[in-house]
């Protein structure tokens, strides 16, 4: 049951990287963030979107190896669209291993690799919260070159300033 309301992206995103840097701290990251103070709000649901930025920033901890870096970023588009972006520079997955990791319950090679476990549903719960948000949920992602996810809410659904 979702619950729609003005939201603060920004703030919102905050919080999720302070909960999120001691494990980054751990696994020796950075969490870098480019939040624009202009940006405006949006219409959603706080919780889900929590956890979407949770679930993201922790893929990209969990597959992202020491010294690397995340980059947590939202703004607006030429579209009006506001748009939460976390990019790594971690392991990266090719097509098929994208294709895999969207199927719930799918574990990657790079999980035993990375030595990490879990249940296989991050990104395809992630992507459902996306789109129960009305978002536009994209990733592309490069072996050895990181991985780039964009939540993109419509115009529609961002207040005006």
């Amino acid at each position: 049951e979702l619950t729609f309301v003005i939201v603060n992206l920004n703030d919102l995103v905050q919080q999720c990287v302070a909960i999120m840097q001691q494990q980054a701290n751990a696994e020796r990251l950075i969490i870098r963030t480019s939040l624009p103070p202009s940006l405006p709000q949006i219409v959603a649901d706080a919780r889900s979107v929590r956890q979407i930025a949770l679930n993201l920033l922790s893929n990209s901890i969990k597959f992202t190896g020491a010294g690397g870096q995340v980059i947590v970023s939202t703004a607006v588009t030429d579209d009006h669209e506001i748009v939460l972006r976390v990019r790594d520079t971690g392991a990266g997955m090719s097509e098929k291993e994208l294709a895999t990791a969207l199927e719930p319950f799918s574990q990657l090679a790079t999980s035993a690799r990375w030595g990490s476990s879990g249940t296989g549903l991050g990104l395809p719960i992630t992507k459902a919260l996306s789109e129960a948000n009305h978002a536009r949920f994209r990733i592309s992602s490069q072996v050895k070159d990181g991985t780039l996810v964009e939540v993109a809410f419509p115009a529609t659904r961002v207040l005006a300033q």
